[in-house]
């Protein structure tokens, strides 16, 4: 599921000890669906005071409440599970966990997840909102799977031809070039390495200056032992986004080169390279049978008819949740104490 209840997302509080009230601890809230359990005042001040630190912002009586409803909802939403018997293995969490890291790259931390989560909204030890999340799976697919596979219904000719004519602007492919590219990355290697790399690309630099046709040979040769590696095919795209990955050195001399051209030796901030440019394809109001720009397995029309699906899957959860909250909410016996609630 690609999206997560609000209430998960944002801050998952249920998972924390409910502390015992002293005379000074009131209580901020009490609620009960299957058992009666109390959030404190210094619980919820110790919540606030989290999120304020991680986002930087000083959250107003409102956005107070919007915190304390949110824990509200956990909370109901743990006793819910708990008495409909929904329950994820630890297995199941370090699996998912694993996964996200693996999405983050080969030497991704738990730091790094960390990390991540935040950038995208939750401020949240990760193992806690994955059993969140995985347990919102559970309940959506042993609670709801008839009601998922009625609304998730693969998009029509119509739906995909509207989606088309609305996003029509944006398929546009930019000015495109193939290139194969010759490498040594020198990227926190020694000096005497660098110097070395320098030696071997300058080598082959003047070899296929006097050769070009040896280009292809070079790429087929390419790997470890050869001390460079090869690049067959890659495609270019003239945007900014390219120019900001790829650096202004390296993209300039691709793009001011020729078809047919091999490139002198491009210094760049992770190492050394030289292109040939294989291919241009110049820009081009895209079809629905055209490939993706930077996917040439996928047509516009399946691109289309993936984001049309995963809208309506959106729509499904974003449903779901309101439905399951406001029925929770319903059932449960919930009270605030506002008076308690300004410091």
């Amino acid at each position: 599921m690609k999206k997560m209840m609000m209430w998960l997302m944002v801050f998952f509080f249920a998972s924390m000890p409910i502390f015992a009230q002293t005379s000074i601890d009131k209580p901020a809230a009490t609620l009960k669906l299957t058992k009666l359990e109390v959030i404190s005042v210094r619980q919820l001040r110790a919540d606030i005071d989290r999120l304020e630190n991680a986002t930087g912002v000083k959250f107003t009586a409102d956005q107070r409440k919007d915190v304390l409803d949110s824990r509200i909802n956990s909370m109901l939403f743990l006793q819910f599970c708990d008495s409909e018997k929904i329950t994820v293995s630890d297995a199941q969490v370090n699996a998912t966990l694993a996964q996200l890291k693996s999405q983050l790259g080969p030497t991704a931390t738990d730091a790094d997840l960390e990390k991540s989560l935040r950038a995208s909204g939750v401020f949240v030890d990760p193992a806690v909102y994955v059993r969140q999340r995985l347990l919102f799976e559970t309940y959506v697919q042993t609670k709801k799977q008839a009601e998922i596979k009625a609304a998730l219904t693969p998009p029509t000719a119509d739906d995909i031809l509207k989606a088309y004519d609305l996003a029509k602007a944006s398929l546009v492919r930019p000015d495109t070039i193939r290139i194969s590219v010759i490498y040594i990355d020198t990227k926190g290697k020694s000096d005497a390495d660098i110097a070395k790399a320098k030696d071997t690309m300058s080598s082959i630099a003047s070899a296929l200056k006097a050769n070009p046709s040896k280009f292809d040979e070079y790429v087929l040769r390419a790997g470890d032992a050869a001390g460079y590696k090869a690049i067959p095919s890659l495609y270019l795209e003239k945007t900014a986004q390219s120019k900001s990955i790829f650096g202004d050195d390296f993209f300039n001399a691709a793009f001011q080169a020729k078809v047919g051209d091999i490139t002198s030796v491009i210094q760049t901030p992770t190492g050394l390279r030289i292109v040939r440019v294989n291919e241009f394809v110049p820009q081009k109001q895209l079809t629905l049978s055209d490939t993706v720009p930077g996917n040439q397995n996928l047509t516009v029309q399946e691109f289309l008819a993936m984001q049309l699906s995963s809208e309506k899957e959106q729509n499904f959860l974003n449903k779901t949740e309101s439905d399951l909250i406001a029925s929770l909410r319903k059932q449960a016996t919930v009270k605030i104490y506002t008076e308690n609630l300004n410091w």
